[in-house]
């Protein structure tokens, strides 16, 4: 167990980066409670997320988003995997910021394509008929969206890099260290 430990550690990165994956395992390392930010705004709206932005587009998934998570700070204790555009403005991002521990699962698009192309509960996979976009579209797409939310990941306190040739148990304990290192100097 790590001493001093801040109430939050908010894990941040870009849609199947491997956030939940990885917060679940983090959790049980650190004797913590675990939360996928994305199913407690499913329980608290009664509805999936696809369903909120087919009723009410971006902006009413947003508004959901940033209640709940400013509902969490208030809350909620332990680690909580946000969404992969969580971190949409610079107000956001500071007041998380300010009250937990920051990660950013840095993971290349090649490797997020690879686990993410075929599922139909990620809204921006899909187009107007609601099938799968082509592998092509998807990646020049995911790749612009990724580099505009990129200057907010990077101004998280930690990062951890997903190649995805690393194992789960590796990506925690790296991570675990890091956490280590930064509750001890900081």
């Amino acid at each position: 167990m790590i001493s001093n430990l801040p109430d939050r550690i908010f894990l941040s990165g870009f849609m199947g980066a491997g956030k939940s994956t990885i917060g679940r395992e983090l959790a049980g390392k650190l004797e913590r409670t675990f939360l996928d930010l994305d199913d407690y705004i499913e329980h608290k709206a009664g509805k999936s997320i696809s369903e909120i932005f087919e009723e009410g587009g971006e902006d009413a998934f947003r508004k959901i988003e940033r209640e709940c998570i400013l509902e969490l700070i208030r809350t909620y204790e332990g680690i909580i995997a946000l969404g992969g555009g969580s971190l949409h403005n610079q107000h956001m991002l500071d007041h998380i910021k300010l009250n937990g521990l920051l990660v950013f699962i840095e993971t290349p698009i090649s490797v997020i394509l690879d686990r993410i192309d075929k599922d139909l509960n990620r809204p921006l996979l899909l187009n107007e008929e609601g099938k799968v976009k082509e592998r092509e579209t998807l990646e020049r797409e995911l790749s612009a969206l990724y580099k505009k939310r990129l200057p907010l990941y990077q101004q998280s306190e930690l990062t951890v890099s997903d190649d995805g040739e690393k194992t789960l148990e590796t990506l925690v304990e790296q991570l675990t260290n890091k956490i280590k290192y930064h509750v001890s100097h900081y």
